[in-house]
């Protein structure tokens, strides 16, 4: 009994620290509540035993005490839940004014926008041109029809100096094909005449032989006889 008595004794002597601890805020329920429990304390009939001090408290005392404990909590609880409707009041306000506030910063963006695209446009204007349906800068076009004109300039050159030096290569070449040409008439009439030589030897040598085969069938028959 002794043991319960001392536990819920200090749960209570939690609670009032607790209270003690938020009575910084100045509040008169947290400083009230204090002052019950040092009253209480005071109050109370002191004893030792094993070299602890406990308390025995009077339970009208403890009750009234315990009361204002709920009252107090119950306070604080109202005034939380106060606070956080006023709360949840203000934040809507507030979240009601941003949105209103980022209509009208969207507004203005989409105004500066179309201003900042209209001067784009009008700058894009006068500082471009179109060429067959592009784009492009007046400088731009300039460059490029400088570029352009002297690229083909240099085209032309190479074709002409290109032109110059296939026609020299075909003279050069025809004048090859006409000599090759001539050397070869050349080569198949001697080869011509070296064949006709060779076929009045072969016939020379054929006709000789001819004479060698009668003079040895001669010969022949005579030694027969």
């Amino acid at each position: 009994m002794k043991a319960v008595f001392l536990s819920f004794f200090f749960v209570l002597s939690g609670l009032v620290a607790s209270a003690q601890g938020t009575a910084k805020e100045g509040t008169p329920a947290t400083d009230n509540l204090a002052r019950q429990f040092n009253n209480l304390k005071a109050n109370s009939n002191s004893y030792t035993e094993n070299n602890r001090t406990y308390k025995v408290v009077n339970v009208a005392s403890l009750d009234s005490f315990w009361k204002s404990v709920q009252e107090t909590i119950a306070a604080r609880e109202q005034n939380l839940k106060q606070a956080g409707v006023q709360t949840e009041q203000d934040l809507a306000q507030a979240k009601d004014s941003i949105a209103a506030q980022q209509e009208q910063l969207q507004a203005l963006k989409q105004q500066y926008a179309a201003k900042e695209q209209e001067v784009q446009q009008n700058a894009h204007d006068v500082a471009n041109l179109s060429v067959l349906g592009i784009d492009m800068e007046k400088q731009t076009y300039v460059i490029l029809s400088f570029v352009v004109i002297i690229t083909l300039l240099i085209l032309l050159g190479i074709f002409l100096l290109q032109y110059k030096s296939s026609k020299n290569v075909a003279v050069e070449k025809r004048r090859a094909y006409d000599e090759v040409n001539q050397e070869y008439d050349e080569y198949k009439k001697g080869a011509r005449e070296k064949e006709l030589k060779l076929k009045r030897e072969l016939q020379t040598e054929m006709n000789r032989i001819e004479d060698l085969n009668q003079q040895i069938a001669a010969l022949k028959k005579q030694s027969h006889v």
